[in-house]
C-alpha cells in the first residue's frame, strides 16, 4: 500500500444506521453499537491486517500437534513433558506425529488448509475484484484447489459435476455444518474492517460453496469478529457484536452465548469448557465418533472416509473459539494457548483466535517470541498458482489493498 505524508483511512462503519447497498444486495449497519467516526492511518490499517494474519499463521502452527485431541489427552500429554499450562509452541518432546511444528523444528509457516483455502479466495479477490459472488469464490475452486477433505471435498466434486452453490453444498455432504468455512473466514473480516454486516455477506457468500446454516454462521461469525476487532479492544464486545450478524436463535449462536454467560458468572475457563463440552460436544446417537443418519455416508471410503466426529463440527469449536478470546484477555499468547488447550480442531480455532486478537493487537504488539520461528514466511499450498514461499507482510499488504478498495466502496452508500 503506497504511504502518503498525512494517511488517514477514515471507517464510516457502524455510524449509521441507514442501510448500503453492497455487490447488489441491501446490507446494514451492525445494530446497537455507538455511533461514532473511527479512523485508522493507511500504515495502522495495515498492521491490523498484518497482525490477523501473522496471528491466523501462528494460531495454526501451534495447535497442529494437537488436532484432534480432547481437552483432558492434551492436559494428560503437556503434564508428562512438564508443560502444563501451555505457554508456548508444544517443546521438542512432546508425543505427536507433527514433529515439524514443536519447538527447534518449526521453520516459517507450512501449509495448512485452513491458509490453502484462504488463498483460494483472495485468488478469487484478483481475479474478480471486491464485488465477487459465491459463483466466483466457486469458480476459483475450480481453477486452483485441487482437492479437499469432508465438506470442501464433497463440494468440489460437487462443482466439477456442474452443481454450483448452494447445490455444491448441500448435495450428498454429511459434512455441510462441519468448521471448513469458519477456518478460513478471516479474510473477509480483513477487507472489510470495522464493517461486520459487510464482513458477514462476504463470509456467506465463500461458505455457500461448502457449508449450510450453522456452518455458514459460523463463517459469518468469525469474518464480523476479526472486522469489529480491528477498533474494538474489548473482547467481550468483539463477541456479542459480531452475534448480531447470525441468526439469535441458531445452536451456533446458543454456544457462543453460552460462553458469554459462563464467563460472566467467573466461572474459570476449564469450568466453561466442561459447560459447553457436555451440551454441545456429542452427536445425536450421544457419541463423539457416531455413525450419520444416513447410511450411504458410513462407507469409510473415498470422499466418506471420515465418520460422524463431533469434534470437527462447527459448533463445540465455535464455542472453544469464544471462550479463548474471552478468557485470553487481549494477552496474545493467553489467548490461543486456551484455544489450543480446550482440544477438538484446536489448529483451526488457535488459528482463529490468533487471526482475532491479531486484529485487535496489530502485529507490532504480537509478542516476539510467536513470530521468532515463522520469520515472516508463509507456504501458502498452492504451489502451481502461487510461490512456494510468500511473506505474510507482502499478503497483508495486498489485503490492505482491498479493504481500501471496500472501505472506499461503502463511503460512497
Amino acid at each position: 500500500m503506497k504511504k502518503t505524508s498525512s494517511p488517514v483511512v477514515t471507517v464510516l462503519l457502524i455510524t449509521l444506521s441507514a442501510g448500503c447497498t453492497f455487490g447488489g444486495q441491501n446490507t446494514h449497519r451492525a445494530a446497537n453499537m455507538k455511533s461514532s467516526h473511527q479512523t485508522l492511518s493507511d500504515h495502522d490499517l495495515y498492521d491490523k491486517i498484518y497482525g490477523a494474519m501473522y496471528g491466523k499463521c501462528i494460531g495454526l502452527a501451534l495447535g497442529q500437534p494437537v488436532e484432534g485431541n480432547p481437552k483432558d489427552t492434551i492436559e494428560k500429554k503437556l503434564r508428562q513433558v512438564d508443560a502444563y499450562p501451555l505457554e508456548y509452541y508444544f517443546p521438542d518432546n512432546f508425543p505427536t506425529n507433527h514433529k515439524k511444528f514443536l519447538q527447534g523444528n518449526l521453520d516459517g509457516a507450512p501449509p495448512n488448509d485452513d491458509t490453502t483455502l484462504m488463498m483460494a479466495s483472495l485468488l478469487a479477490l484478483r481475479d474478480k475484484g471486491i464485488n465477487l459472488t459465491a459463483r466466483d469464490i466457486a469458480q476459483a475452486w475450480l481453477d486452483y484447489v485441487k482437492g479437499g477433505c469432508t465438506a470442501e471435498g464433497v463440494a468440489l466434486a460437487n462443482l466439477k459435476k456442474g452443481l454450483w452453490p448452494p447445490q455444491s453444498a448441500i448435495v450428498d455432504n454429511p459434512y455441510r455444518q462441519w468448521i471448513g468455512a469458519q477456518m478460513k473466514a478471516e479474510i473477509w473480516g480483513m477487507i472489510a474492517p470495522a464493517m461486520p454486516k459487510v464482513a458477514a455477506h462476504y463470509a456467506e457468500q465463500d461458505a455457500m460453496v461448502t457449508h449450510i446454516r450453522n456452518g455458514i454462521y459460523g463463517a459469518q461469525f468469525i469474518a464480523a469478529a476479526v472486522s469489529i476487532a480491528m477498533i474494538e479492544n474489548d473482547p467481550r464486545t468483539v463477541l456479542t457484536q459480531a452475534l448480531k450478524v447470525i441468526p439469535p436463535n441458531s445452536e451456533y449462536a446458543r454456544i457462543i452465548q453460552d460462553a458469554i454467560t459462563c464467563f460472566d458468572q467467573g466461572k474459570s475457563w476449564q469450568q466453561a469448557w466442561t459447560v459447553l463440552d457436555q451440551r454441545y460436544g456429542y452427536n445425536d446417537d450421544g457419541t463423539r465418533n457416531g455413525k450419520f443418519p444416513e447410511e450411504k455416508y458410513n462407507t469409510q471410503k473415498g470422499l466418506y472416509k471420515w465418520g460422524n466426529w463431533r469434534w470437527v463440527h462447527v459448533i463445540p469449536n465455535g464455542g472453544a473459539c469464544a471462550l479463548a478470546i474471552l478468557y485470553g484477555q487481549r494477552d496474545f499468547s493467553k489467548s490461543i494457548c486456551i484455544a489450543t488447550m480446550c482440544g477438538y480442531d484446536a489448529d483451526c480455532n488457535a488459528g482463529t483466535v490468533g487471526s482475532v486478537i491479531g486484529a485487535m493487537l496489530g502485529e507490532k504488539q504480537i509478542p516476539e517470541k510467536w513470530k521468532t520461528p515463522i520469520h515472516d514466511d508463509f507456504n501458502p499450498g498452492l504451489t502451481k498458482v502461487m510461490p512456494e514461499k510468500i511473506k505474510i507482510s507482502h499478503l497483508a499488504k495486498e489485503i490492505t489493498g482491498y479493504a481500501m478498495q471496500v472501505i472506499k466502496n461503502n463511503q460512497k452508500k
